[in-house]
């Protein structure tokens, strides 16, 4: 299979600003996905401060740190969590890894070679805000799920990631979850107020995709180091994103699917074009 061409989807899960609930949202997500069969592979790309393993309870032995320098390959540092999700952990804190050179991304791409036929779905867990590699990360997806909440803060630095991407790109499929909601007004209000001066002012398409509403299950989850999709399956917060998670499996758009290769490959292009 050429290096570009899979039916492997890969959805980038980011935020404007740290403390949305990202990642956890995105590792939930993929348990969900487990429900309709499909592989999944989490990545965790916010290569300052990950946390996927931490937050499901693994202690990682080798990291991406380990792929980029040469010392093991992306099949050697997989760890194998609840359901059969599989998880590429990044090394929190290490600075190196925030400040890629094109050789080490190049490394990057080749440890990850070969994994086309294993996965259905990568879930890329970026870093907040707008460094270069965290804009090279989402950039490289077809698909970009942005998570805000109601937060005045949080709402501003969603239009300013929504901004700096358009700038780089037009043809953008970012699809928005507004997590921590009071209701489902709160959370369409909150919607309305992105969307709308995104239309005015960047002229892009932003998707609303759904909410999470509060839940107080979800923190105690965390603090388990347990999916709360798992711990508590009949839950607020489980409710709402399996909803989400249908929307993506009944949107699944195999055109937009770029594959392990393809979507590390247009991280290290993305890199060349954003300096």
């Amino acid at each position: 299979m050429a290096a570009g061409f899979s039916k492997v989807r890969t959805i980038a899960v980011t935020s404007g600003k740290g403390g949305v609930g990202k990642t956890n949202i995105a590792t939930n997500l993929a348990m969900i996905f487990r429900r309709y069969k499909k592989r999944v592979l989490i990545v965790d790309l916010d290569l300052g401060l990950a946390n996927v393993d931490v937050l499901l309870g693994f202690h990682a032995e080798y990291t991406l740190y380990d792929v980029i320098v040469g010392r093991k390959k992306v099949k050697d540092i997989i760890l194998h969590g609840p359901d059969g999700i599989m998880i590429v952990p990044a090394s929190s804190g290490i600075e190196e890894l925030t400040h890629l050179n094109e050789i080490q991304k190049e490394q990057l791409l080749k440890g990850f070679s070969g994994l086309d036929e294993e996965v259905d779905i990568v879930i890329a867990d970026t870093g907040a805000g707008i460094s270069s590699n965290v804009l090279s990360f989402v950039l490289a997806s077809n698909e970009i799920l942005l998570v805000t909440t109601p937060e005045p803060t949080a709402i501003t630095d969603a239009y300013a990631m929504i901004k700096v991407l358009s700038k780089r790109r037009k043809d953008l499929n970012i699809k928005l979850l507004v997590n921590f909601s009071c209701s489902r007004e709160e959370a369409e209000l909150t919607m309305n107020k992105i969307t709308s001066v995104t239309r005015r002012f960047l002229d892009v398409n932003v998707e609303y995709y759904g909410y999470l509403l509060q839940d107080p299950n979800v923190p105690i989850a965390a603090r388990l180091q347990k999916s709360f999709v798992k711990e508590y399956p009949n839950t607020i917060a489980t409710s709402c994103l399996s909803n989400i998670a249908s929307s993506f499996i009944k949107n699944d758009d195999v055109t937009l699917a770029l594959g392990v290769e393809g979507y590390l490959r247009r991280i290290v292009d993305e890199r060349i074009r954003t300096r």
